[in-house]
């Protein structure tokens, strides 16, 4: 098949300034899928997310799109990218538009999974700097974490987004909205341990197995902590069964509220008390070799990185010709996931 990969730009942009890893991150990401489709011997074409990508791909004729772009702008542009795959009329990787939407904001995958009757720690939303002058810790239980809503890779956490007052909690959303701009998200810190499910498959998502995030020192997957990579991970997680159970059962539910595809990835702390809370659903998980929480769960699964590339571009064709549409191109085999 004709394979055309969408990536985020690699070149400057504010997407790349907010994050100065970013764009190493795109072409390492970028460099280890085209090796993939090589290897599955697929015709492999690159398009950078921007204001040509509709014409580029459209030129190009691809059977399907592999979309790894996370922004163009910002992070939110996620799901305008996705927007503008689907306006091509060719069948893509991923959640579509809206379930980006949905899942960038964290606020409202909230309240999906809530909807749902997922639970997730309570919390406030700030829209704008005229929310500062309310108490934005009203109903909460204190200690809260205060984070950017529509921000991926820890942006924004640092160990002083934990606070525990509301002048705290307004101090750090007035920081996080000059430099990120609105929304802000404050929700109650649960203390406990962490765990993170990959998901995967077509037409329903899959848990891998569970893993674990113990952190040398705190509790807070900060973005410092996540460069430094100042953690360890046990996967599988050692849990007893029906505990694993429970988390990946809690992932899928959450994936499925918001309107994941194809894959995902859901973090999920457990209280003290023994209690599962979601945090996040990413609707597009990172697959940096070497680096990303996705690939390495995936391995622990006995998948290899050629293995996710194959099941997601399955999952794109047979969606598309599950629904009939024009052109859609002939599956090599059932995504089913692993």
């Amino acid at each position: 098949m004709r394979v055309c990969v969408v990536t985020a730009p690699t070149g400057d942009c504010p997407l790349n300034r907010q994050d100065p890893h970013a764009a190493e991150h795109t072409v390492r990401t970028r460099d280890a899928v085209l090796k993939s489709l090589e290897e599955l011997g697929h015709d492999a074409s690159v398009v950078e997310a921007g204001p040509a990508m509709l014409l580029e791909i459209e030129t190009l004729g691809p059977d399907v799109i592999l979309n790894l772009a996370t922004g163009y702008r910002s992070k939110k542009d996620q799901a305008n990218i996705a927007a503008i795959l689907e306006m091509s009329g060719i069948p893509f990787t991923g959640a579509s538009s809206h379930g980006h939407v949905v899942g960038l904001y964290k606020h409202v995958a909230k309240m999906a999974m809530e909807a749902a009757g997922i639970r997730t720690p309570p919390f406030q939303v700030v829209l704008g700097k005229e929310d500062l002058r309310r108490d934005l810790t009203r109903g909460l239980k204190l200690p809260a974490i205060v984070k950017p809503a529509a921000e991926g890779a820890s942006l924004g956490i640092t160990e002083e987004s934990v606070v525990s007052t509301a002048e705290g909690a307004a101090r750090v959303a007035a920081r996080l909205i000059d430099e990120f701009g609105p929304p802000v998200l404050i929700e109650e810190f649960i203390p406990g341990r962490e765990f993170t499910v990959a998901l995967l498959g077509y037409p329903s998502l899959r848990a891998l197995p569970v893993q674990e995030i113990i952190f040398k020192e705190g509790d807070l997957f900060s973005y410092k902590v996540k460069r430094l990579d100042s953690v360890t991970v046990k996967c599988p997680a050692e849990v007893p069964e029906d505990l694993a159970r429970l988390l990946q059962d809690a992932a899928v539910r959450s994936a499925a509220a918001v309107g994941c595809r194809d894959f995902a990835r859901v973090d999920i702390r457990l209280s003290d008390g023994g209690v599962p809370y979601v945090l996040e659903v990413n609707t597009l998980p990172g697959l940096i070799p070497d680096y990303s929480e996705y690939p390495r769960i995936a391995a622990k699964a006995g998948l290899t990185y050629t293995d996710i590339v194959k099941t997601l571009i399955q999952a794109a064709a047979e969606r598309a010709r599950s629904r009939e549409l024009p052109g859609a191109p002939k599956a090599d085999g059932a995504a089913r996931g692993a």
